[in-house]
């Protein structure tokens, strides 16, 4: 007996948000390995335009436009944009966030609105743009949230972030279930701290290199390891795999 699995990508139209760095940058690229056409939005444009060069020199179509996840016009354009341009789109990945880490106290309301429209509102409203878009055009599309192993356990200094992380996954629950039978499945992929440009900065700070002694395997994460957690929930390989929360964590959560 054979079974038909495929992690394959190809020519599936794939947005991902926050593409400019880190890991939403391994992300695309890695996608576009696997043969994805990318979408690639930020508020910094050449950062993401540098990232679509690398997908289009790996032989697939991306484009790079503003996104402000935060704005609920800009989002809208950003949709339309995408489909006009490709036609169609098969596959969100909600990358995008914000934190400002801060000993609860010391927030303003100012940090609040940001850090929830960035890591909250602005998956909630990509996806139900997208999946508005999936459902008229009869795509079994699939939706990935990036959250955070915070969502799931808590930090100290984050506070807002690990409420809003959290609140990702029960929206991914939520709108799984939603959905379910349009077809569109929803995701979400729990990072632990994650080789990228802030987290070398963080790791200067003894107080919080010491956070890293939690992780039982030992290392931080690659970038390239979210990404391949989040090939395969876009894949075919995951279409009876939704409203779950994959911890890529080194076993952070477990314990």
């Amino acid at each position: 007996m054979t079974y038909n699995v495929s992690f394959d990508l190809t020519d599936k139209v794939t947005i991902v948000t926050g593409a400019g760095k880190g890991i939403g940058k391994a992300i695309a690229v890695v996608c576009a390995q696997f043969g994805a056409d990318l979408a690639l939005g930020s508020r910094t444009v050449s950062e993401c335009e540098a990232v679509a060069a690398e997908c289009r020199a790996l032989g697939r179509r991306a484009e790079a436009w503003p996104l402000d996840v935060a704005d609920l016009a800009s989002i809208r354009a950003f949709v339309e944009r995408t489909i006009e341009h490709f036609g169609r789109i098969d596959v969100l990945v909600n990358n995008a966030g914000y934190n400002t880490p801060k000993p609860a106290l010391d927030y303003s309301e100012e940090d609040f609105d940001r850090i929830s429209d960035v890591n909250f509102k602005g998956a909630f409203f990509m996806t139900t743009m997208v999946a508005r878009s999936m459902i008229e055009q009869g795509i079994a599309g699939r939706v990935v949230n990036i959250s955070s192993q915070v969502g799931v356990v808590g930090g100290p200094l984050r506070s807002i972030y690990a409420g809003a992380k959290g609140a990702v996954g029960q929206l991914t629950r939520s709108l799984a279930a939603e959905f379910a039978p349009h077809g569109i499945t929803i995701n979400a992929v729990a990072p632990t701290f994650t080789r990228t440009e802030m987290l070398e900065k963080a790791m200067q700070n003894p107080a919080f290199a010491k956070n890293l002694e939690k992780i039982p395997m030992g290392r931080i994460a690659e970038p390239e390891e979210i990404a391949g957690a989040v090939v395969f929930l876009a894949s075919d390989a995951a279409r009876m795999v939704t409203g779950q929360v994959l911890c890529v964590d080194g076993g952070y959560t477990a314990i």
